[in-house]
């Protein structure tokens, strides 16, 4: 006796490491048997009772109709010819249509299969969750319905119980992703607006005395300044906030790409010695057409946030536009005023970016970015070496799939 209970629990524990069947309340079982049938359903239900009390009023009957369907039968004559210790799940697995279509139809019901190979009891246990087997267990030949009915309830049917659901809750289950989802790279489209600040040095990183002939530099007679005539800054106001909009894609949470337009709004730095009785206004718009290549990285420390650290970088347009007027009275602008300084139509420039987003409920987005950019044309006018840093903060709306 002492002998059989071991080799017995040995061959159960070797072949017991498929996956976990789902436990069902109130759930039903049906008795697949191929030949003489060993476990009887009043023993297996009363087991079920007995070793889970969570478990509920489960039905357990014959499933004749599967012993009675030829196709059925045909597999588990193949069951029986080819069912082995070293086999894995996925080799026991049928071919035919109409096999797997019962076995995907089951829904919340549990199928256990029962065959007789070399004086051993096998059982198999199947669900619609996988056409494969989702349990096997050998027992001796001489071992009773009771002691099997038991070992099978308390080992593959003593976890806590699900409500089983109606039709349409089955069909929103279905639906919802499975817990390696979330672990799915997402493909991602946004849309945001920003504001920020530039400036033509960074603060507390680099000395001031690097840019103090462009940043001391004044416009004398509207034409020249006193520094170094190659940067815009030695015309323009080196500080001014600036507003954009920006739309951006990426796949994989992993590379992307945005369009972003900038507006910002520079005084031109005249110098108060030198003559401006007729000026009334002289500003210029900086406008920046931004195409960047963005490499991020997604992590989650919460279901509701994510946190995208990211790096990015941009091949840009700018562009400045002259707002200038008269005083109200005055008719005739000077010589100067009509022969004063010009830029360039537009100039070309790359620019280096960091920085780091924060997504709330997955379609909204906080993003704090900084960043650097210098003129890259080869021209020698007005601007061709400018160089300015910026932060910024953007708010997002994002458009998540897989």
């Amino acid at each position: 006796m002492l002998k059989n209970t071991v080799k017995l629990a040995v061959i159960f524990l070797a072949l017991n490491s498929y996956a976990e069947p789902t436990v069902w309340k109130d759930g039903e079982f049906l008795l697949w048997n191929y030949g003489k049938p060993y476990v009887s359903p009043a023993d297996f239900c009363f087991a079920l009772r007995f070793e889970n009390e969570k478990i509920g009023n489960p039905s357990c009957y014959v499933a004749g109709d599967w012993e009675r369907d030829t196709t059925i039968s045909l597999y588990a004559k193949w069951l029986n010819t080819n069912v082995s210790s070293g086999l894995e799940a996925e080799h026991l697995k049928p071919r035919h249509p109409h096999v797997m279509e019962r076995l995907q139809s089951l829904k919340d019901k549990n199928v256990l299969f029962n065959t007789i190979k070399d004086n051993q009891i096998w059982f198999l246990l199947f669900d619609e969750t996988s056409t494969e087997p989702k349990k096997i267990a050998v027992f001796p030949l001489s071992t009773d319905s009771a002691k099997i009915a038991r070992k099978i309830a308390s080992d593959w049917f003593g976890g806590k119980p699900q409500i089983r659901l109606s039709d349409s809750e089955r069909a929103a289950k279905q639906k919802e992703p499975d817990k390696y989802y979330a672990q799915q790279p997402m493909h991602d489209l946004w849309f945001g607006v920003l504001a920020g600040q530039n400036k033509a040095y960074i603060p507390f990183l680099t000395p001031k005395s690097w840019y103090k002939r462009k940043l001391d530099s004044k416009i004398i007679n509207y034409k020249y300044p006193t520094g170094d005539s190659t940067s815009a800054w030695s015309y323009l106001e080196d500080s001014s906030p600036f507003f954009g909009a920006y739309i951006g894609g990426s796949v994989y949470d992993f590379i992307g790409m945005e369009f972003e337009i900038h507006r910002s709004s520079h005084r031109a730095k005249t110098d108060s010695s030198a003559t401006y009785h007729e000026l009334d206004e002289w500003t210029f718009n900086r406008y920046e057409l931004l195409l960047s290549l963005i490499f991020m990285q997604v992590f989650t420390p919460h279901p509701k946030i994510e946190i995208e650290p990211y790096v990015s970088a941009s091949f840009m347009f700018s562009i400045l536009t002259e707002n200038i007027s008269l005083k109200d009275g005055e008719t005739t602008a000077s010589q100067e005023y009509r022969e004063r300084f010009e830029f360039e139509p537009y100039y070309r420039n790359v620019g280096l970016n960091i920085g780091l987003r924060t997504a709330f409920f997955k379609n909204y987005a906080l993003n704090l970015r900084t960043g650097i950019t210098r003129t890259a044309t080869v021209q020698k006018g007005i601007g061709s070496s400018t160089t300015d840093v910026y932060i910024a903060t953007g708010l997002e709306y994002h458009i998540r799939w897989r």
